[in-house]
């Protein structure tokens, strides 16, 4: 009867519940991302928290946080527009609205200030293969993930509006995610290291593992919402598993400190299962006080970092082709403030003008 409670995913009825807090969990991944590409010449930068981004690579981190939260997001979309019978190109639909326009509209931009070959590879959604495969620089080096969520969102809502309920589930947590990991194992085993590290970190199959992180909460939501303090202490128990698997204590501390650690080239498989822990533990902690009505969660659903996380999709594309511009003049405090003030203008602006009322025209399509 348990076994049958917890697989029958498809019972609830109602749309999934917004959580204010997400927002502002999104609002915390981005300005990780805005913080790591921040040059560390400018004067006056601490060296303290140039060591702290040395040691927890911000920028890398953030994109984590959010492939497990798109994951999340669209998978209970998914699975709740399944429930109402609504047809899986509405859904479709809607990200093209909003993730296509701006998209394009920056690149158009970048072909008149700064033409390159990489903007016809980001045209195809194919950034990430290019700074894999090419030695030239990219100017929209950034928009990798963007192109490995875009390869998601081609696959995943098809297997979840047309396979029978319980496939996906089992598609994604015993073949997707486990040959994600194998499949870099064996990758940085036979592949140059310099190269093995680029086809992990930028590779769609491999960090299609922190997207099926997030998948996985979301089909397993019903079930945590009524066990929430498992579902708080599985997230804490996966943030905790998430620093144990830290990779630069394996490959740098753990031999001194136990005699023995991980090999150097493996350890962009760890950073997959570190990255996906501590990323999943953290949404999965969030949601669920959240749900709980805990106070701890309550700032993260505050007027500001709500209103930073609904930007966050214009702050994450526009800030690299912003800091490249502005710092063309010297990486200093009066740069710094002017790169990331234009930065939330020129997001704020996209949202309101561009990306809101498309956003509009999307709930139509619901």
């Amino acid at each position: 009867m348990m076994r049958q409670s917890r697989l029958a995913l498809a019972d609830a009825t109602d749309r999934p519940p917004y959580v204010p807090a997400l927002d502002g969990l999104r609002a915390f991944a981005v300005m990780l991302v805005m913080w790591g590409h921040v040059p560390l010449g400018v004067p006056g930068y601490p060296e303290w928290l140039a060591l702290a981004r040395g040691v927890m690579s911000p920028g890398e981190f953030g994109v984590e946080v959010f492939f497990v939260l798109s994951g999340f997001l669209i998978t209970r979309i998914l699975l709740a527009e399944r429930r109402r019978q609504k047809p899986v190109r509405w859904f479709l639909l809607r990200r093209l609205l909003r993730i296509f326009p701006i998209y394009y509209l920056l690149i158009v931009a970048m072909a008149f200030v700064r033409p390159g070959p990489a903007l016809w590879w980001c045209t195809a959604y194919l950034g990430n293969v290019y700074v894999m495969t090419n030695t030239h620089a990219s100017l929209l080096p950034h928009t990798w993930s963007l192109c490995v969520e875009e390869h998601f969102y081609l696959l995943w809502p098809i297997a979840v509006a047309f396979l029978p309920m319980r496939w996906p589930l089992r598609l994604m947590a015993g073949v997707v995610m486990p040959l994600a990991i194998v499949g870099a194992f064996l990758v940085c085993h036979w592949v140059e290291p310099a190269l093995a590290d680029k086809i992990v970190r930028f590779g769609s199959p491999f960090r299609f593992f922190g997207l099926g992180a997030g998948c996985l909460l979301a089909f397993w939501e019903p079930v945590l919402r009524e066990r929430l303090v498992r579902a708080v202490l599985l997230g804490l128990g996966l943030i905790v598993t998430g620093i144990v698997l830290w990779p630069v204590f394996w490959v740098l501390f753990a031999p001194e400190v136990f005699g023995f650690g991980l090999p150097m080239h493996q350890s962009p498989t760890f950073g997959l299962l570190y990255g996906g822990a501590l990323a999943a533990g953290i949404v999965l902690t969030v949601v669920s006080l959240s749900f709980a009505g805990s106070a701890v969660v309550r700032p993260m659903s505050w007027w500001l970092p709500r209103s930073i996380g609904r930007i966050s999709y214009g702050l994450y594309l526009y800030h690299w082709p912003i800091y490249c511009l502005v710092f063309q003049g010297g990486a200093t405090p009066a740069n710094l403030v002017l790169a990331v003030g234009l930065t939330f203008a020129v997001a704020t602006t996209s949202y309101w003008v561009i990306e809101r009322p498309l956003l509009k025209l999307g709930s139509r399509f619901r």
